[in-house]
Parts: structure tokens; C-alpha cells; sequence
């Protein structure tokens, strides 16, 4: 039984029949990623000093207006004629709402589908760009890009997606406005409905593009309710403000809020069931007679736990309540868990917030009128 830790060797044999099943365009473009597999990269800009104290973008200067233009444009150039349904994310989307820059913007954020990541690297490739992954732990030190295929690009649970520009050889290109473009993957479930972070379902009209033109190039918008869902969801302190903002716009109705409440709902509904699935897992792996770290170390394996780099110093104390107890079911457990983790209380919070942000709605439709 072959260790899926270890790193796969290909036989000469394997390797030649691998280059006879492809066309004389996709032995190129492998020899180029296999000659450019790794590129350091400086470190990302630190966005925190376009912040304001009260957590507001900060007005953008003549040169990042000028940038921010130039990187939408050739968004619409590279796109032009792809036939994919793709869309922007994030915040630039309130900015095109609002024909006007709340602020300054970062990056350039999209949304693919993840059966047509195919065609679209071929078709970015024609455009002088290629998908790659990197690791992001520490944003100051430099970065590592991976170049790979599509195929790898939605493989890695730990890396981050990005859109590079790239010379006839591969190399990443530091001269193009629209550079390092956040990718995020529309997944979907075998009856074809997207699905959310937590694998409950999206409405399917926040997965269809909102063109409109910009500069003479054509420019696909987010739905402004998946706008807000997502701002809501990420929780940064900007994103609040965001949020705020994109409401003022006008483009929210009532209905994006019974749309995003549904989803939280489905999502709570969603987050209770997977813990007592894990839960019941560890109860079957530990008895009455363990101590703190050997329940957190069957914590720890649990597959769910491992995607999660942030969760160690809870789950040890909570290993530690469940050691105390004499009731170790998964019931139990799940229980304990909801309550030293806030989960309901998180859940009610939200639910607040978007009473709150109706009202805003309510507030902004008025002004309309």
C-alpha cells in the first residue's frame, strides 16, 4: 500500500506515454511550468495603512485610481471572448456600484467554476497568465509561487489561489497592473447547486455575473446579496464598514437579506451536525481512563480539526473540560463545545446584525424613493 505522503516518481514508461497523449500546446506549457515550477516573490503590501482609525478605507490617491482603473481594464481584456462565468468578488464590487472608489483596493478577487478551470487556463494562457498556488503563512517574508495546472490548482486546502502574469517562459511578470488575482472556486454538489464555505447551498443567482462596461471593456459584477454575504462572513473590522457602504448604494433589497439569512440558518444548521459527527468519532476513540492530552491528540486527528490551523489552544481546553467530566459522550462533547466556543451566542449575534442591516435596507430604499 502506497504512503499518500509520499511523493510520486513516474517511471520513464509513464512519462512517455503521458507526452504522447498530449497536443504539441500542452507539452509546451508543461515544459514551461516544469522549467518555472517555483518563483519567490516579494511579500504583500501591508493593507493595514489603507485603514482609517474607524476602520474605513482611506480616500485613494490620483496614482492608486489611475492603478485601480488600469487593473479593471485589463481584467476586461483578458477575459474578452473567454465565454466563462466568472465575476469579481470583494469590495471593488461596491466601488463599481457606487461609480465611484470607496477606497483603495488591494487585489482583484474572481470567481470561476470550478468544471470550466480547463478552458479558462488555456484561454489565460493565450493572454500571457497562469495559475499558481502559494503559501501565505507570514506576510512579510517572501512568498513562494507554484506554478501548476489546473487540474492542481483546486487540489490544496492550504494554499493560496492566484492568477499570475507571465512572460514566454513562464516567469512571473512584475509589470502588468492586473497581477495576482485571488481565485475563489464556485463548488458544486452532484445536483449542480453551489455550495457555500460550509457546503450548505448558495442561491443561484449570487453564481451568475452582473455585466456592465467599464472603460469600453466588459466587467462582470457580483451579486450585491453574495457581496454581502461574504463581507459578513470574513468579519475583518473593514468589512463591517464595506458592508455598510455597499447598502448606501442601493443595491441591496430585503429579499438579499431573507437570501443571506437563510443561508446563516442553513449554515448553523450545518456547523451542529459535522460537530456532533466529529464528536462522535473521538467518543469512540477515548474511554474514562485518559488524560487531557491524550483526548486532545484524538482532538487533533480529527480530519476536520486538521484543516483548521488556529484550533490547537482550544481544543486543549476543552480536552481538558471533557477529562474533568465523568460523562464523556459525544453528546456531551458537543455540548461543552458549543458553549466554551460561543457557538450559540455567535449564531444570535448574526442574527442581529442583519435585523440591524435590514433596517439599513429599509433606511437606503427610502432615500430612493
Amino acid at each position: 500500500m502506497t504512503n499518500k505522503n509520499e511523493i510520486y516518481t513516474p517511471t520513464e514508461g509513464n512519462v512517455k506515454k503521458a507526452e504522447n497523449m498530449m497536443t504539441d500546446e500542452q507539452k509546451e506549457a508543461s515544459e514551461i511550468r516544469s522549467e518555472n515550477y517555483e518563483q519567490e516573490q516579494p511579500p504583500w503590501e501591508d493593507f493595514s495603512e489603507k485603514i482609517d482609525e474607524n476602520f474605513i478605507r482611506k480616500p485613494p490617491s490620483s496614482e492608486a485610481i489611475e492603478k485601480m482603473d488600469k487593473s479593471l481594464e485589463e481584467l476586461g481584456q483578458v477575459f474578452d471572448g473567454s465565454n466563462s462565468n466568472w465575476h469579481l468578488d470583494g469590495a471593488l464590487n461596491i466601488s463599481l456600484m457606487n461609480n465611484e472608489y470607496i477606497g483603495e483596493h488591494k487585489d482583484v478577487d474572481i470567481s470561476v467554476e470550478k468544471d470550466e478551470l480547463e478552458a479558462i487556463e488555456a484561454h489565460l494562457l493565450k493572454n500571457g497568465y497562469g495559475f499558481f498556488l502559494s503559501q501565505t503563512e507570514d506576510k512579510s517574508q517572501n512568498k513562494i509561487m507554484r506554478r501548476v495546472d489546473f487540474k492542481d490548482f483546486n487540489d490544496s486546502d492550504n494554499e493560496h489561489m492566484l492568477i499570475a502574469a507571465i512572460d514566454e517562459n513562464g516567469k512571473i511578470r512584475r509589470d502588468k497592473s492586473l497581477n495576482f488575482v485571488d481565485v475563489h472556486i464556485i463548488n458544486r454538489n452532484e445536483e449542480g447547486t453551489a455550495l457555500s464555505i460550509l457546503e450548505t447551498p448558495l442561491p443561484e443567482k449570487w453564481t451568475q455575473p452582473q455585466p456592465m462596461e467599464f472603460h469600453g471593456k466588459q466587467i462582470n459584477l457580483s451579486h450585491p446579496g453574495k457581496v454581502l454575504y461574504y463581507k459578513l462572513h470574513q468579519g475583518r473590522d473593514y468589512d463591517a464598514t464595506d458592508a455598510i457602504k455597499l447598502i448606501e448604494t442601493g443595491k441591496i433589497t430585503e429579499e438579499d437579506i431573507d437570501d443571506i439569512q437563510k443561508v446563516h440558518e442553513e449554515e448553523f444548521s450545518s456547523s451542529i451536525d459535522r460537530g456532533s459527527k466529529i464528536f462522535n468519532n473521538i467518543a469512540g476513540l477515548i474511554n474514562s481512563d485518559m488524560n487531557t492530552d491524550e483526548i486532545f491528540n484524538a482532538m487533533q486527528n480529527q480530519p476536520e480539526f486538521k484543516k483548521r490551523g488556529d484550533m490547537d489552544e482550544g481544543l486543549k481546553k476543552l480536552a481538558e473540560k471533557i477529562s474533568e467530566s465523568d460523562d464523556k459522550s459525544s453528546d456531551n462533547m458537543l455540548n461543552t463545545a458549543i458553549i466554551m466556543f460561543g457557538v450559540e451566542e455567535k449564531n444570535n449575534q448574526e442574527r442581529q446584525n442583519l435585523s440591524e442591516l435590514r433596517q439599513r435596507v429599509k433606511d437606503a430604499q427610502k432615500l430612493k424613493k
